[in-house]
């Protein structure tokens, strides 16, 4: 066996140890796991704010949000998020997850009706990373 450090990406390699954890938890229940994207467009077709998802096992994973700070603070992302949770119930899902920084959207994801699960400290030595969560049914 020979063990190999990398510190640059692979898709490849990501993609074999992915698919490798799959097939296992394959065994335990079958793994679906479907991409979700919605974005949000100025009238120039400029990307202004985005959500990259997945769903799988019931869950809508939500992995990244971003809004253009101009389109801040006034609904665009409550309805990205709206966007993206109605299509996970589309597809079976009965609750959805993320987690953002202090520093980020905290307050955002409670206003829509998730809640803390818990909480890391530590980031940067003065971050911490909340864990949140929402039933969709």
């Amino acid at each position: 066996m020979n063990y190999l450090l990398h510190c640059t990406p692979d898709e490849n390699e990501e993609k074999q140890i992915l698919d490798g954890l799959w097939k296992y938890n394959d065994h335990f229940a079958p793994v679906n796991i479907q991409p979700l994207r919605v974005t949000v467009n100025d009238v120039s077709g400029n990307i202004k704010g985005g959500i990259i998802a997945r769903t799988w096992w019931g869950g809508l994973d939500i992995q990244y949000l971003w809004v253009a700070a101009e389109y801040q603070k006034n609904g665009v992302g409550r309805e990205l998020m709206l966007m993206a949770e109605g299509e996970a119930i589309k597809r079976d899902c009965h609750f959805s997850y993320v987690d953002t920084f202090s520093f980020q959207a905290r307050g955002f994801y409670i206003k829509l009706g998730y809640s803390e699960y818990g909480s890391l400290d530590g980031f940067y030595l003065k971050f911490s990373r909340h864990y949140l969560m929402k039933p969709l049914r």
